[in-house]
């Protein structure tokens, strides 16, 4: 029946839930600086309603205030003051009508966008040798010939053979192969004499191809020898006591 119990039960329920109208944040506007939280962000978009220009500058104030206990480790940063001025006009939304403490700027310099740097591309097949023993070839190639050019020759095959040997940790290292790949590499204008003996890379000489990779140390067997010391005086007592035994028979 109409007006029944029921009835009023339903608009019970409806007049409950009306009560607890929630915004979900969903709903509402981004944050611009979640740190601050959203609490920050309504006050100070508030912040110009206010009438008066004491209690407005007072009201801006103690938001500021209210922000820095949100963020205390902003603190640890050089002017902290005026970035919290500067987050505070960037969240209001507008400029604040209040005045800003003296040494403090809202406006930020405008910084020259930073130049993108390009990725070397290294196009030879011989990628092993590494980037910088190829660029050292290229420079090398380029000298007159001389006595300077056959030393940077010499440098070049060196390094290459530094990188072969961490590479292939030192097996398969053949200096005929680098003389090869050398006068390939450089265009065919670098060439090594057969005569000339390439040096082995010292143990202080940096890998090219570091690993990472440590030999593991072997662990030193807890077994007694039969030779050791203490041996000797297992036995020489074991003989004592025996002689013991045969004097008592």
């Amino acid at each position: 029946m109409p007006g029944g119990r029921e009835d009023r039960q339903d608009d019970g329920l409806k007049d409950y839930y009306m009560e607890w109208d929630i915004a979900y944040n969903t709903t509402q506007d981004d944050l611009l600086i979640p740190e601050y939280g959203r609490t920050v962000q309504d006050l100070l978009r508030k912040a110009n309603a206010v009438e008066g220009a004491e209690d407005r500058q007072a009201y801006v104030e103690r938001v500021i205030k209210l922000m820095l206990q949100m963020e205390p480790g902003i603190k640890t940063q050089d002017n902290y003051q005026e970035r919290l001025w500067r987050h505070a006009f960037l969240i209001a939304g507008e400029p604040l009508n209040v005045e800003v403490p003296e040494g403090i700027t809202i406006e930020e310099e405008e910084q020259e966008a930073a130049v993108r740097l390009p990725y070397p591309s290294l196009k030879s097949r011989m990628k092993h040798y590494g980037q910088n023993v190829q660029q050292l070839i290229q420079s090398a190639k380029e000298l007159e010939d001389g006595p300077e050019k056959d030393h940077a020759t010499y440098i070049a095959a060196y390094y290459m053979k530094v990188a072969l040997t961490s590479w292939a940790s030192g097996q398969f290292v053949n200096e005929e192969m680098i003389r090869k790949d050398l006068y390939e590499l450089s265009d065919k204008k670098l060439m090594l004499g057969p005569e000339v003996k390439i040096g082995v890379p010292g143990p202080n000489q940096p890998e090219q191809h570091p690993t990472g990779r440590r030999k593991k140390k072997k662990k030193k067997s807890s077994r007694t020898n039969n030779n050791h010391p203490q041996g000797g005086n297992n036995s020489q007592n074991r003989n004592k006591s025996r002689n013991r035994k045969n004097r008592r028979r």
